[in-house]
């Protein structure tokens, strides 16, 4: 007796599903109804049959895709599959005159058996195609769905009703009037095939080799399904799977036509993606390096991470929506560790708790509703319940862990004492984890230091641009290891020059992380935009996807025309740019906020661009600020106006002249104090040569006493 609960294979018991027992069973029910009854003038008797085989195929579906979801599978591995399966369709397609006309005709001269072979070839062929179509259909249906972020099983569905609704008036084409009812559902499948077939979601996440083989498998696979298509209907096999299943035949078609549309819609969007595929495999194996660098020298113990940890519970204990550390600094409070909350609104938020005095006693947690407050300032997202509890060290407080709602259900005393039960403990293991910190920070540094710096001389330009009438001196300095701070060149078309300089929040292997994100995406976005604004922009809606909440970056994007002489500069939050010309030092201060801290409106409205002619012997600075805010032994700046009054000192100098100077000052200035900051200077100075003099040798006047300084 068959045992349809396990079966054994070369001595092996292997278990089966519930969905692989129904799929056997409604088979051989199919298999003695097709055999055993004679339809033609019935029916029922159809109905009856196209019932089992929409029954076969779905239990069959559903156990493909019940072992699918067990495993984590490629979508070039279904792509092959479809392949495989369309080539097997091909085959069947392409010989079933040969095959069936052949076998057919044996059987004839068989009077025994005259009908109920004829009736088992037929069913085995039809069969192989149920099996694959059922198959090629799983396919499609994972590919639609992998890597998608939003919930988008409305459309596929419908699609798939549609499908239904198609091979059901296909099969009652002669009985529903009017006619043209099976050529509407047709369209309207057709049409729903083109809108699932554009969301392909997963091709930006496989490298470029990938990507090539892909290209060269959509066209085979195609052709395939245009050629299938064209043959489902003028051979025997029309005839076969018709008598089998006229559903299964119109199905048959259907699915050829999504297949067609898919694959030559994942042509094309394979081909978009390929020029900037080798781009961003370089930066993502640079980026996983820098990952797996980062697990390795990160402790358990670690501040941030066990901020973040803080935060991220704070959020499960009081049923907060968003969390952060607000860190005293001074008579101030900074935000860090941000959950589900941006930097720009849990800094503006904790000023104006803490600021405004809403709550007179810090000593101990407290709750405040911001419901009804007038005052409030402008957020992103409406947050109005805060509780916040104090972090104390040696009965001193260093800062308080803030929770934030923004729903109707206010934060109650039950909140509060746990928070507050929560924050005795969150002060002792942060206070551990900083003394941990500082015991452990100089050997840290000295074991990461050289490969982390190399690392850093990889991302960066190993040199600088070089031509006719402009020279570029550039220097970068991390402040012990990896920093945050990025400056490249992309030269276009030998006539025009993009320089970016760009400075992420935070220090260490986490900012320069990020760091090489933006380098990616600055040196993408350089080849097929050229205005600063727009580059701006873009760099602004692709770092949405990649950016956390608690990181921003600052940035300035210019843009040099060597033909019309012209620089043409956008900034996104950075320091200002400095123009050197006639001994006075003007700063350029276009307006724009840092990319990351708004990604609406908001970010676009900011941002300025402006342009300007440029002159002989016009200086370009562009800097971060460990420059200015270098110090020396009693905490003072190094400052802005000494560092311009350098710059008009040595503005009869060269580019690389210019540099080394204000690198050493910076250096004498902060001798007694360790670099605190990242230090990143790009000087680009334009020349012009005397008009009429034969030679070439470059116009340098002298430096006037002019100390003027804007």
């Amino acid at each position: 007796m068959l045992n349809l609960k396990s079966l054994k294979i070369y001595g092996l018991e292997i278990k089966t599903s519930v969905k692989f027992q129904s799929f056997v069973g409604l088979t051989i029910i199919l298999f003695i109804f097709r055999l055993t009854v004679y339809l033609p003038g019935s029916v029922v008797l159809v109905s009856i049959s196209e019932l089992l085989v929409l029954l076969t195929f779905t239990s069959l579906y559903a156990y493909l895709l019940e072992l699918v979801k067990a495993k984590h599978v490629n979508p070039l591995s279904f792509v092959m599959n479809v392949g495989i399966l369309n080539a097997v369709i091909f085959f069947l397609l392409t010989f079933s005159d040969w095959i069936l006309s052949s076998l057919m005709t044996k059987t004839e001269g068989m009077a025994i058996n005259h009908g109920l072979i004829a009736n088992l070839l037929s069913f085995i062929y039809s069969y192989i195609i149920l099996s694959s179509l059922a198959i090629v259909f799983l396919a499609f249906r994972e590919l639609y769905y992998y890597r998608q972020k939003k919930n988008v099983s409305t459309y596929f569905n419908t699609m798939i009703v549609s499908f239904g609704l198609t091979c059901v008036a296909n099969l009652f084409n002669n009985v529903i009037e009017p006619n043209y009812i099976k050529e509407t559902f047709l369209l309207i499948s057709i049409l729903l095939i083109v809108i699932n077939s554009i969301k392909i979601s997963w091709i930006a996440f496989i490298v470029k080799k990938e990507k090539i083989a892909l290209l060269v498998l959509s066209i085979i696979i195609s052709i395939l399904f245009f050629t299938n298509f064209a043959s489902a209907s003028d051979n025997i096999h029309n005839q076969v799977v018709i008598q089998f299943s006229s559903m299964l035949n119109q199905f048959l078609k259907i699915i050829m036509i999504y297949g067609a549309i898919y694959f030559s819609i994942l042509f094309f969007t394979t081909l978009f993606h390929i020029p900037t595929a080798e781009v961003y495999d370089r930066k993502a194996q640079e980026v996983s390096f820098l990952q797996y660098f980062s697990k390795l020298i990160t402790e358990s113990h670690d501040f941030s991470e066990l901020a973040e940890t803080v935060t991220e519970i704070t959020t499960k204990v009081c049923n907060a929506e968003a969390a952060w550390i607000a860190w005293k600094d001074g008579d101030e409070f900074k935000s860090m560790a941000n959950k589900n909350i941006g930097y720009y609104d849990s800094n503006n938020m904790t000023k104006f708790i803490f600021g405004s005095r809403l709550n007179r006693d810090f000593s101990r947690s407290f709750i405040v509703n911001l419901k009804k407050h007038k005052n409030l300032p402008q957020l992103s997202e409406g947050y109005f319940h805060f509780a916040a509890a104090p972090i104390r060290t040696h009965n001193e407080i260093k800062g308080f862990i803030i929770a934030a709602k923004k729903d109707d259900f206010m934060f109650d005393d039950e909140d509060r004492d746990a928070m507050n039960t929560f924050s005795d403990y969150a002060s002792v293991a942060i206070e551990n984890s900083r003394l941990l910190e500082e015991l452990i920070e100089k050997e840290r540094l000295e074991k990461e230091l050289d490969v982390a710096r190399e690392i850093q001389r990889r991302i960066l330009p190993s040199k600088n641009p070089d031509f006719e009438n402009l020279k570029i001196s550039s220097v970068f300095i991390p402040a012990f290891e990896v920093g945050g701070d990025y400056y490249d060149f992309f030269e276009i078309d030998g006539t025009k020059l993009g320089f970016i300089i760009a400075d992420v929040s935070g220090k260490g292997i986490s900012a320069a992380f990020i760091m090489a994100e933006v380098k990616g995406i600055f040196e993408s976005l350089s080849k097929t935009i050229e205005r600063p604004k727009d580059i701006l922009i873009k760099a602004n809606e692709i770092l949405q996807r990649t950016l956390d909440r608690k990181n921003f970056v600052s940035a300035a994007y210019g843009l040099i025309d060597l033909k019309k002489e012209t620089v043409s500069i956008s900034r996104a939050g950075h320091c200002p740019i400095l123009l050197v010309r006639n001994n006075i030092v003007e700063n350029l201060r276009p307006n724009g906020i840092g990319l990351g801290l708004n990604f609406g409106s908001q970010f676009v409205d900011s941002l300025e661009e402006i342009e300007l002619k440029l002159r002989g012997n016009d200086i370009i600075v562009l800097y971060t600020d460990g420059i200015t805010e270098a110090k020396n032994k009693e905490l003072e700046d190094f400052g802005s106006i000494q560092f311009e009054q350098i710059l008009i000192n040595n503005s009869n100098k060269n580019a690389d002249e210019i540099s080394n100077k204000v690198i050493r000052e910076v250096t004498l200035f902060s001798q007694s104090k360790p670099q605190h900051d990242d230090i990143t200077l790009v000087i680009l100075k334009w020349k012009q040569k005397l008009k009429n003099d034969g030679d070439t040798e470059w116009q340098n006047s002298a430096p006037q006493l002019k100390t003027q300084v804007t």
